[in-house]
């Protein structure tokens, strides 16, 4: 009956706290463009999809259906030991030439999860899960990278490592750009293992409206360079 009960309770959402006044003056917004997911397994078996572009449950991004499963799942017995990728992505042309910053203005992205290492009698075995920010055009780049969890064993046993909560994303700056040059940020969610599983159980943005898929990411010209 518990478990019949629990099955039934609705997906935990996750509340992103937000400042309530963004200073948005001078940034150019850049617009959802797309998403997928590689290597990443769904609660059925069949192949993670990626995110379609409208809030739910007040997530941009990927969510278990129930309590008891994950949104996706990289496996290395099953999915290889390349790393499983999670991604989405937007796109715009550069304002004008000059040296930029990549904002969010109080956006954080939210990761809830797992990874596991299983090990053996002999080598040495690791499960880890990352989120990482690429921003690029012709002439202009930038990246970022934060590590979520980490579980490393040797030997005969089994280590996890939970990841939750949301991670600040600091501004970023992207020099020497050129004008009406496309550039696109990609925000991506690693699982990898060379022995192991990584399981996503919410991974993403929190937001009120499809709306905000279009104003999270933008593009702000440096203190003391004109827009």
């Amino acid at each position: 009956m518990l478990a019949l009960c629990a099955a039934c309770a609705p997906t935990q959402r996750r509340m992103q706290v937000r400042p309530d006044v963004r200073d948005e003056r001078g940034v150019s917004f850049l617009p959802f463009a797309s998403s997928q997911a590689e290597r990443f397994a769904a609660p059925d078996g069949a192949p993670c999809t990626g995110y379609g572009g409208h809030v739910k449950d007040n997530l941009i991004g990927w969510q278990a259906p129930t309590p008891e499963d994950s949104a996706c799942s990289h496996d290395s017995l099953y999915d290889g030991v390349k790393p499983g990728v999670l991604e989405l992505r937007w796109r715009s042309e550069v304002p004008a030439d000059g040296n930029y910053q990549l904002v969010t203005l109080g956006y954080a992205v939210g990761a809830w999860g797992r990874v596991v290492s299983r090990g053996s009698h002999y080598g040495d075995y690791f499960a880890k899960a990352q989120v990482t920010i690429e921003a690029r055009s012709a002439h202009c780049a930038a990246t970022w990278a934060k590590q979520l969890a980490l579980a490393q064993v040797t030997g005969p046993s089994d280590r996890q490592a939970n990841f939750s909560g949301f991670v600040d994303i600091p501004d970023l700056a992207v020099s020497g750009c050129r004008a009406h040059e496309p550039i696109d940020v990609w925000l991506r969610f690693v699982g990898e293992a060379n022995r192991g599983r990584v399981d996503v159980d919410w991974f993403g943005f929190s937001a009120s409206n499809d709306g905000e898929v279009h104003r999270i990411f933008g593009l702000r010209a440096r203190p003391g360079q004109a827009p």
